[in-house]
């Protein structure tokens, strides 16, 4: 009996011994990082997701036979301690067999297998760059496409684009450079600011606008990092290098997580590799893990892990059963044995991992190539095989899908108000170049916001200008405003169609109206025409008293009475016809004489009618610099500092160099900033406003009573302004002339400079405008009508009154008679 409980002691003894003794096999890597860094931690966990995912549905026997674990290097330069310190510790770290790999980027001599990583193979999780030659090829197991490999690739897919001359932008690997040129591409290589802290990066953004100002179309993006290509292609977006004309090609190998992002709206004018499989990530893991990275790193963590798991599982016989006697150690010997000796294939996120024996360069992958196209379509793939290169790439035939938007953000747009072609009311604007504006945004359809710069404005010289300013900073992708377009400011940025042509004009008063009916007297003055109608008056008298006591004009029927005389008098000076005709010598001589002063009248009657009527005619106002120039009474400016200032002030012959010693002589008057002060002066008819067309037309239209008469100098065009290279440049001036054919741009200048007005007072002025010909209009003649028509009115009154005169004498007769008739009968009745 004792002897079977000391037999049941031993052996539950043994058990309790196997349960508290559960060897592993285990794998410990070195993570190799900078201050800050949670790689380690972030490996450890998706260790523990992965491991838990492997032995899910395993019995309890044959879970936690396998582990990995991860010591964090921190590679620490704050000062020599920190750094010195650094290196001893990685250093003896990896002086250790029993840590297999060490993983991480790059870091100098922190990574160097010389010095520090000693027995290890380095897992590099960057890309090789320029430090690719830094590195022992025995000893560095690159996780991304090698870049060599990844330069061909880009070189023959840009090839078989068609793509001839590209822009290279790249922070620190250019060697897609030499296979570019070998394939017959030129390549502009421009290198990237080391630090892009954002897309509001200055240097980046001075960078993206040289190349705008180039006006290069086909671009390529190479990097690794999600981070820098997203603040560069939205940096792009924001200064419309994104454009439908513009292609752009994508190296980040997670192309589809770059485009989907919320901040832009992308043109259909892009494509990217996408070595990346998501499927491959498992779904709950960003679920089931606090980790805060993008879909490529997240990818690349999972596959260092899952490599180091499947070289785990291959050296513990998929980890279901313990290593007998100890815990099993996969040291850095058995990690370089497995490499050498044996064929490792593995397919995670990134694809399938095959490495060269010669230099541990991973060549066989896979990665597709596609398109944007308001959606990802594949249009390619690339492999590598046994280092030989395969690419299929179907391009849609050559064809593009037609952009929705013409732009691939909202167009940020620099204005300055300037009356009429901007104006600020509150907070919305109006005037022509904004209506213009309007037009275009419906017709193209696309989004704009406008910002003022009026009140910032330092002015200058007129040269460039502040609009000019905002464009060349990089700060506007488009002016729209009074932007003159000058020699000048072609050379730093580009112009559009010519939307407004003008010249300079005069602003003057309009001259009063003064319409006299009865012009037809002016010839005479009162005076004479009372001589005249006192001289008819003795011609007719002398006539009657001739005819009264000349003894042979007794008895006949054509006597000349005094109604008669009158009437021949007058009819002679009207060079009427009448039937009388005087017979004796006395009163022909009286005729003869009379008919010799009429002629006199008549001809000094018609010649100064028409001396008056031409003199008249002739416009003796001020409507050319040259009247102006020749006279001092009447003060005339111009607007202090304009460009029209700045060219009269230039000139060096007349009238110009006269105007401009005239006002700088009185210059507090010549010179004015004032509206209201300007067009008051010129409405008072004491000074005339020398400017442009269009503002001196929109005055004119404004105000009554003053109107813009056109000089023949300073012609101006007027354009919507573009920075240097803007590809959206031919789209808006498409759009313009399809404005301009369809009338809607003459519309707007019409309603802008010569739609009607409301004035009272239109009918006291007179319009240079107005047609000036010698020809008489009824203004010249109404005084004639309205003399007929009194004489009319007078002559029938005066038949009305005779015949009334004559009715109420008839009947007063006849009364009379019948008064008479009553003795008559009386008598004859006696008798």
């Amino acid at each position: 009996m004792g002897r079977k409980c000391v037999t049941l002691r031993v052996f539950a003894s043994i058990l309790l011994l196997g349960v508290v003794m559960a060897y592993e096999y285990k794998m410990q890597a070195g993570v190799l990082g900078y201050p800050g860094s949670l790689d380690a931690e972030i490996y450890r966990q998706i260790a523990d997701f992965l491991i838990k995912e492997m032995e899910e549905g395993r019995s309890e026997r044959d879970k936690g036979h396998c582990a990995m674990y991860f010591d964090s290097l921190i590679f620490d330069t704050s000062n020599g301690s920190t750094f010195y310190n650094s290196l001893v510790k990685a250093r003896d770290s990896f002086k250790n067999i029993g840590v297999a790999i060490a993983i991480g980027p790059f870091i100098d001599v922190f990574a160097s297998t010389d010095y520090v990583i000693l027995h290890q193979f380095h897992l590099l999780t960057s890309p090789a760059g320029e430090n690719a030659g830094l590195m022992d090829p025995q000893k560095v197991v690159s996780i991304l496409p090698e870049p060599k490999s990844m330069a061909t690739v880009i070189a023959d897919v840009i090839h078989k684009l068609q793509w001839k001359n590209v822009v290279l932008l790249s922070q620190d690997d250019f060697s897609p450079v030499l296979t570019l040129g070998q394939k017959g591409i030129q390549v502009w290589p421009i290198r990237l600011p080391t630090r892009i802290v954002s897309h509001e990066d200055a240097e980046l953004r001075r960078n993206l606008i040289e190349l705008r100002a180039s006006e290069k179309n086909k671009f390529i993006l190479h990097s690794t990092r999600r981070d820098i290509v997203h603040r560069v292609i939205l940096a792009a977006s924001r200064l419309h290098l994104l454009h439908h004309t513009i292609d752009w090609f994508i190296t980040y190998p997670d192309f589809e997580d770059v485009i989907q992002t919320d901040e832009g709206t992308w043109p259909e004018s892009l494509y990217g590799l996408q070595l990346l499989r998501p499927e491959k990530i498992p779904e709950n893991i960003t679920q089931e893990l606090p980790i805060n990275m993008s879909r490529l790193e997240l990818g690349l963590a999972l596959d260092v892990v899952g490599l180091m798991r499947h070289v785990l599982w291959r050296g513990a016989g998929n980890c279901v059963k313990p290593p007998l006697g100890s815990d099993h150690l996969i040291t850095a010997h058995d990690f370089a044995r497995f490499f050498k000796e044996k064929t490792l294939t593995y397919e995670g996120a990134l694809g399938e991992y095959v490495w060269e024996r010669g230099d541990n360069a991973r060549t066989n992958y896979t990665m597709d190539v596609l398109a944007f196209k308001g959606d990802f379509k594949k249009i390619g793939s690339v492999g590598f095989e046994n280092s030989s290169l395969v690419v299929h790439l179907h391009v849609n035939d050559g064809k593009k899908i037609a952009p929705k938007r013409i732009f691939s953000d909202v167009l940020r747009i620099v204005t300055k108000q300037n009356v009429p072609f901007m104006i600020k009311q509150g907070n919305n604007y109006t005037g022509f170049a904004y209506d213009l504006l309007v037009a275009l945004a419906t017709k193209l359809n696309f989004r704009f916001e406008l910002f003022d710069i009026t009140d910032r404005d330092t002015g200058g010289d007129g040269t460039y200008g502040a609009l000019v300013r905002e464009l060349t900073a990089g700060n506007a992708s488009m002016a729209v405003g009074a932007l003159e377009v000058t020699a000048q400011r072609e050379t730093v940025i580009s112009f559009s169609y010519t939307i407004l042509s003008t010249q300079a004009t005069i602003l003057v008063r309009k001259p009063k109206n003064t319409q006299n009916f009865f012009q037809f007297l002016s010839p005479f003055k009162t005076g004479l025409w009372m001589m005249i109608l006192a001289f008819i008056a003795v011609a007719a008298l002398a006539l009657f008293l001739i005819s009264r006591f000349d003894p042979t004009q007794q008895g006949v029927q054509q006597k000349f009475d005094l109604k008669e005389s009158v009437w021949y008098a007058l009819n002679i000076l009207l060079q009427g016809s009448t039937e009388y005709s005087p017979q004796t010598t006395s009163m022909r001589a009286i005729i003869a004489f009379f008919w010799f002063s009429v002629l006199i009248i008549d001809a000094a009657y018609t010649a100064n009618l028409a001396a008056y009527l031409t003199l008249q005619q002739i416009d003796s106002r001020i409507k050319t610099i040259h009247d102006l120039s020749r006279q001092t009474q009447i003060k005339y400016g111009m607007e202090n500092g304009s460009s029209l200032m700045h060219f009269i002030q230039t000139q060096k012959e007349d009238p110009f160099e006269r105007m401009w010693a005239f006002m700088r002589i009185n210059e507090e008057k010549s010179l004015l900033s004032n509206t209201t002060t300007i067009i008051e002066n010129v409405k008072s008819g004491r000074f005339i406003f020398i400017a442009d067309g269009v503002t001196n037309g929109y005055y004119a239209k404004l105000y009554c009573g003053i109107e813009s008469i056109e000089q023949n100098f300073g012609a101006k065009d007027f354009a919507l302004g573009f920075p240097r290279g803007a590809q959206y440049k031919d789209d808006i001036n498409r759009g313009l002339l399809q404005l301009k054919e369809s009338g809607v741009l003459d519309d707007l200048k019409h309603k802008w400079w010569t739609a009607g007005r409301n004035c009272t007072d239109d009918d006291d002025t007179m319009s240079s405008s107005e047609k000036t010909t010698a020809e008489l209009n009824i203004t010249n003649m109404v005084g004639v009508f309205i003399v007929l028509a009194a004489f009319t009115v007078l002559a029938i009154i005066v038949d009305i009154s005779l015949r009334i005169y004559g009715e109420t004498r008839d009947k007063e007769e006849k009364k009379s008679a019948a008064v008479d008739e009553v003795p008559q009968k009386q008598a004859e009745e006696f008798t």
